[in-house]
């Protein structure tokens, strides 16, 4: 998301008409965008309308240009730039891709992962593991064409940086506002965890979810306050660790407690049908969302083209965590497998250890693209003080934040229900966002540029285009349904919804079996 500033001509503009072979006039356009982290970058590049131009007249070898990307400073209250801002944080274009895999394992292992048991208790042993494999192999796939776009189109920074170049501007403010409810939504999902995990954490005090996200509002609320996220490093190392720490915690709980001799296991569902197996896919797509982060990830790089080697760091990670959680919490419950991975452990110091560490786990999540999504708001409302620390500037970013904040609860309050709020993100938005639209902005690369689409590749695409809307269709339905059943069954938005989070028979007569109380008496 961008704002137009003042067009820059000299040098710069002089380069890439003299790259154009003639000379000619060449629109020049200077934009901010959020980057990695909320950072604000600066980039003077060549229009998308200038662009098309280029390859109409000049055939088909065009490559644009990025003149000049930078970190913009903040201004203090004297108007003067504050050296300060960028303490902590490495300017554009000088991670390697071993960093950035590291970023990418903190940051795509969080909130989906939690849902996986459940999953292995809906598909079964063999479809399960194979979508989780199939799902990531999409994910590398898709992501080696959103590089070979980049190539064409260098300064792309974001997803509707690819849809302006490929499509224009409408196409653009349609991904912008598709991109917002994406972070919306999933920061609702982060909300609604961060006040689970800490009613969690505390389940002998008996307060209501509404009441525990409130709480969770006001302990987020003034660390978004925040401008800038310095010493980035330590919290994604913090970040995995968390997480990481509080699935140990789950799987040592449930090995001690052992296997139920009733628990049964099937290699495929036995009553899984057809919608069953598209709702289940869509908690899947979700635990791989990170997709919509990865143009804003390239543009750190020194070389974005060894992007895709990133995945040699995360894919050894990723798969096998995903697979320990899912086969895990299956084999031990069974189809009784909690799409919350937590409520496999029976209350006891164990579950309030793992809360607490998804707790911060989460917050910490919150944290960082919260700050992101303010950043793109602020810099779509007032492009001129997004790094202004006078009053102004700092009421606006209060105004932003606050807004992203209230927005969050209310979805986290609306739809109370993890698995299925999880399922609906995954399902409704990732397969467009993260597998329709890398596609799409490929096919439309190798027409401007002229390059021949192969059969094998028209057919390949063609499948996982269908694919994706057929998930995007059938898992929307699916999921819009189980939340109108869980209204019916636990209550209406903003009621108590006390189940799973209260250590009492009314609210948690499973989980009160499982700690050994008979809740029948």
């Amino acid at each position: 998301m961008s704002s137009a500033g003042t067009l820059k001509e000299g040098t710069s503009m002089k380069k890439i008409a003299d790259e154009l072979g003639g000379g000619q006039d060449v629109a020049i356009e200077t934009v901010q965008r959020s980057g990695m982290f909320g950072k604000l970058l600066t980039v003077e590049r060549e229009t998308s309308a200038s662009i098309a131009f280029s390859l109409r007249s000049n055939g088909v070898s065009y490559r644009s240009n990025v003149s000049n990307m930078s970190s913009t400073r903040y201004k203090g209250k004297d108007g003067k730039e504050d050296s300060g801002l960028d303490i902590g944080i490495a300017p554009p274009q000088h991670a390697k891709w071993q960093s950035i895999g590291a970023i990418m394992v903190s940051e795509v292992v969080g909130a989906g992962v939690l849902t996986l048991s459940r999953k292995y208790a809906q598909l079964g042993w063999i479809p399960a593991t194979i979508f989780i494999v199939v799902i990531f192999l999409i994910t590398v796939y898709t992501s080696n064409m959103m590089v070979e776009v980049k190539k064409v189109f260098p300064a792309i920074i974001s997803m509707a940086d690819a849809a302006d170049y490929t499509f224009g501007r409408v196409a653009s403010s349609f991904v912008q506002v598709l991109m917002a409810i994406f972070l919306c939504t999933t920061l609702g999902d982060y909300m609604l965890l961060i006040g689970k995990s800490l009613a969690s954490t505390l389940y002998s005090v008996h307060l209501c979810f509404p009441v525990w996200v409130t709480i969770s509002l006001l302990v987020i609320f003034p660390v978004m306050q925040l401008r800038t996220l310095n010493s980035t490093t330590a919290l994604c190392v913090m970040n995995m660790v968390s997480i990481c720490a509080a699935v140990a915690l789950v799987i040592a709980g449930l090995v001690i407690d052992g296997r139920d001799p009733g628990v049964e296991t099937f290699l495929v569902a036995e009553d899984l049908d057809f919608l069953t197996f598209m709702q289940a896919l869509s908690a899947i797509f979700f635990t791989f969302g990170g997709q919509f982060m990865f143009y804003e990830l390239m543009a750190e790089m020194t070389d974005f083209t060894e992007f895709p080697k990133s995945f040699l760091i995360v894919g050894p990670f990723q798969v096998p965590l995903y697979l320990i959680v899912g086969t895990v919490g299956y084999y031990y419950k069974g189809e009784a497998a909690s799409g919350y991975f937590l409520d496999n452990l029976d209350f006891g110091w164990m579950y309030r250890a793992a809360s607490a560490l998804l707790f911060f786990h989460m917050t910490v999540g919150f944290l960082i693209l919260g700050n992101v999504f303010s950043r793109i708001v602020h810099i779509k409302l007032s492009p001129y003080r997004v790094n202004d620390l006078g009053l102004r500037g700092k009421l606006e970013w209060l105004g932003c934040t606050s807004a992203v904040i209230v927005v969050s609860y209310l979805i986290s309050n609306i739809v109370p229900f993890f698995d299925q709020l999880t399922s609906l993100i995954g399902g409704m938005l990732i397969p467009f966002v993260c597998m329709i639209l890398p596609i799409v902005f490929q096919i439309k690369t190798h027409f401007m540029t002229g390059r021949r689409i192969k059969a094998w590749e028209w057919a390949l695409w063609g499948v996982l285009i269908c694919f994706g809307f057929l998930v995007l269709g059938v898992s929307t339905y699916m999921n819009v349904k189980a939340i109108i059943e869980g209204w019916s069954t636990y209550g209406a938005p903003f009621s108590c919804h006390c189940d799973g989070i209260w250590d009492t028979c009314e609210c948690s007569p499973a989980r009160m079996e499982f700690t050994g109380y008979n809740c029948t008496v």
